[in-house]
């Protein structure tokens, strides 16, 4: 089960979006009040040199949506932002200052429109590799971005998906082709990897879908669909399972994610907690309280090297939005998966049963082993003699 590891504070009012960086170094959470970044080995608020207002009236200093790059050789950790008016920035981990510098700042095409949502194809870039970057905004505008470890920008593609109420752009990590997603409607369409060309679309999805995730292997999607969370395969937008079942205070999106290597679902919820799901069964496997208020929109997970991480955080406006950090290890996931093969066994056949079975499995082999290697030793001894017979 997940615990309480950290509750992390200096993030104001609202946040709209949460993300581990890579190994787990740092975390983010934007919204209405700024950008906030935590050092997860100290739990320590860092500094941000930039121009980090808070001033939720100004749509140029709301954050919508954040995503991390860990360029691996030069190791540049490197955080991605977007603003409600349409503004894409980036923000440096200065090693020796220890603190965030911008880097890039690209504004709107044409007339400002939010950013929706915020993809890396690879969070981790190798060495020799450029990052790739998908941008969804509000002008139903689908951008795909290339960028070096020395922050040269260049744009890939940028689409506007026709007759699409979009609401968030996500890499096929098979092929970096991108998937579009449809606020009503239940479109889903395929861009082309290089031209943003529409290579498929299905008219079948989930109508609404307020958030959208992918797991690892670009197989399966998750929606927020209002009452519920829906589970749909890509290739043919088969139903797959149904989360959650909690009847909504609010109809407002809240975020899911996929966590524990896929096994697991994590989705926010308006009933002060986030809940835990079995992607296998969609039972419920536990909730994680929040502290202060009811709407908890964000959510975010990682694997890190000794356990499984989750963020929780707020969203509402005028209140103290605090980012909670639960934490799982891998020796109590290995325990619980130890003993469930310990229950099936004991499902099959009683312990006491189960151990003489075992024993005369073992006494059988070995006198079957000892058996062999008498015959082998008597065929060696026949041909010897043989040989031995002929060579007189």
């Amino acid at each position: 089960m997940y615990e309480l590891l950290a509750t992390l504070k200096g993030a104001r009012n609202a946040v709209i979006s949460t993300s581990f960086s890579p190994q787990a170094r740092f975390i983010a959470a934007v919204g209405y009040g700024g950008i906030s970044v935590w050092d997860l080995e100290t739990y320590k608020n860092l500094p941000i040199s930039s121009d980090n207002v808070y001033n939720h009236r100004n749509p140029d200093n709301v954050y919508t949506a954040c995503a991390w790059l860990h360029f691996e050789h030069a190791d540049r950790y490197l955080l991605i932002i977007g603003s409600q008016k349409g503004t894409l920035s980036t923000l440096n981990w200065d090693n020796e200052t220890k603190s965030f510098e911008p880097s890039l700042q690209v504004p709107p095409e044409g007339s400002p429109h939010q950013v929706l949502s915020i993809d890396v194809y690879q969070a981790e870039v190798p060495l020799g590799r450029l990052a790739r970057i998908a941008v969804a905004t509000a002008d139903n505008r689908a951008t795909v971005y290339s960028l070096s470890p020395f922050g040269d920008l260049q744009e890939i593609f940028s689409s506007v998906v026709e007759n699409f109420s979009l609401v968030a752009a996500r890499f096929c990590k098979k092929n970096r082709d991108v998937y579009v997603f449809e606020l009503n409607g239940g479109g889903i369409s395929l861009l082309d990897a290089k031209t943003g060309n529409v290579k498929s679309t299905h008219k079948y999805g989930p109508d609404p879908m307020g958030t959208v995730c992918l797991d690892d292997s670009s197989k399966f999607f998750v929606a927020c669909t209002g009452k519920d969370f829906e589970m749909f395969r890509l290739e043919n937008i088969e139903h797959v399972q149904t989360f959650s079942g909690e009847l909504p205070i609010v109809l407002f999106p809240k975020v899911a994610t996929y966590a524990e290597d896929g096994s697991v679902l994590v989705v926010g919820t308006d009933r002060g907690h986030a809940s835990i799901f079995n992607v296998s069964d969609g039972d419920k496997i536990q909730d994680l309280p929040y502290t202060t208020t009811g709407l908890v929109q964000s959510v975010a997970a990682i694997t890190a090297r000794d356990g499984f991480l989750v963020a929780i955080a707020g969203s509402t406006l005028h209140s103290r939005a605090e980012v909670l950090i639960f934490k799982k290890s891998h020796a109590s996931l290995d325990k619980s998966r130890d003993n469930q093969a310990m229950d099936l066994l004991d499902a099959v056949a009683p312990r006491s049963t189960l151990q003489s079975y075992l024993l005369l499995i073992i006494g059988s082999f070995l006198v079957i082993n000892g058996l062999y290697s008498l015959v082998l030793m008597c065929n060696s001894w026949v041909c010897l003699s043989s040989i031995s017979y002929l060579n007189i």
